[in-house]
């Protein structure tokens, strides 16, 4: 059972971690409500540590535990940290069976009678396995000097990694009849070709000769240990070339990066002088064009006050040729009253005089109205 295996190896690992302290940590209530399995990834945790102690001195003194999976020395007080080891046992004969210890029990009272007096659960004869059986009554043996340690079933085959392969001796036979032999012969079985997929590189395979009367096992690991070191030393030198490749690589890329950003810098400044350049054009087109209307309006200011100078000339001029025009009629008058005077001095009827000057002032209006007109 690979489960029961990867749990029960998971749980000497534990164990073994507790006792290798200094002092040792016994847990002293080791029982399977106490183990917590996650659900995800299969690990397992020892948990409620809340009657561990250290064993300061060569043994523990009390009383104290789950009586089915507490060993007959603690009945006692006087015990180590076997009484992990016994109690691992009876948690591996209930994953085993599916059944709590001393299920037949009533009583703490008849359990501890049945422990005392070494007589085994009824559900180790449930044990199919051979060798799962083997290693329960083992770790549940009455004397604790007869229960492996943790480390020791942690060797065992049965708890070992399953790693898919195995190395066997070709024939056991042979070695056992002629001890003189000096040469053996191995075979790597492989039980689990899927295990070591991708496990190993080609190029990390190692072959080689060993004969025991000639070759020296030092010579032979100190060439391995060199050899190694050179592949080390090709594998350094190769990660040093790629680390350079990568430097050289990264500052390329920097270089191309400042390249560009500068680039982009320049292309930045270069739109900015152009924009800067056209809006100091449009400035300028637009002062042009102003200084364009503002000359354009002064013109035609100038040509109004022309036109209005040339109107106010010439309304003085015809002012002046209306008062000579009449100044010269006047004179014209005046010396032909002379005449008329003159050629005829006898006066005439006043009836003649009134006609008279009734044509002049009609033609006086006449010639007025030839002026307005004219104007």
């Amino acid at each position: 059972p690979k489960v029961l295996k990867s749990w029960c190896r998971q749980i000497l690992k534990g164990l073994h971690f507790l006792h290798s302290r200094t002092p040792p940590i016994i847990h002293r209530d080791l029982k399977c409500d106490n183990i917590f399995i996650t659900g995800t990834t299969g690990s397992v945790k020892i948990g409620d540590l809340g009657l561990a102690t250290l064993k300061n001195r060569s043994f523990a003194k009390s009383v104290i535990g789950t009586p089915e999976f507490m060993a007959p020395e603690m009945y006692e007080e006087h015990y180590d940290e076997a009484v992990d080891v016994y109690a691992f046992g009876m948690c591996m004969l209930e994953m085993a069976t599916s059944e709590y210890p001393y299920n037949e029990c009533n009583t703490p009272a008849q359990i501890y009678k049945k422990v005392t007096s070494g007589v085994k659960p009824q559900s180790l004869e449930k044990v199919e396995n051979p060798e799962v059986r083997e290693i329960i009554e083992r770790c549940i043996h009455d004397k604790k000097e007869g229960r492996p340690t943790c480390k020791e079933l942690l060797n065992c085959e049965f708890f070992c990694e399953d790693i898919g392969i195995r190395l066997e001796p070709m024939s056991k036979d042979m070695f056992l009849t002629n001890p003189e032999i000096v040469r053996m012969e191995f075979r790597l079985r492989i039980l689990d070709p899927k295990k070591r997929v991708n496990k190993h590189k080609e190029n990390e395979a190692i072959q080689f000769d060993f004969d025991i009367r000639v070759d020296d096992a030092e010579e032979i690991a100190n060439e391995m240990y060199r050899s190694e070191q050179q592949q080390e030393q090709k594998q350094q030198h190769q990660q040093q070339q790629q680390q350079q490749q990568q430097q050289q690589k990264q500052q390329e890329q920097q270089q191309q990066q400042e390249q560009q950003q500068q680039e982009q810098q320049q292309q930045e400044q270069q739109q900015q002088q152009q924009e800067q350049e056209q809006q100091q054009e449009q400035q300028q087109e637009q002062q042009q064009q102003q200084q364009q209307q503002q000359q354009q309006q002064q013109q035609q200011q100038q040509q109004q006050q022309q036109q209005k100078q040339q109107e106010q000339e010439q309304e003085q001029e015809q002012e002046q040729e209306q008062e000579q025009e009449q100044e010269q009629e006047q004179e014209q008058e005046q010396e032909q009253e002379q005449e008329q005077q003159q050629e005829q001095p006898q006066e005439q009827p006043q009836e003649q005089q009134q006609e008279q000057q009734q044509e002049q002032q009609q033609e006086q209006q006449q010639e007025q109205q030839q002026e307005q007109q004219q104007e």
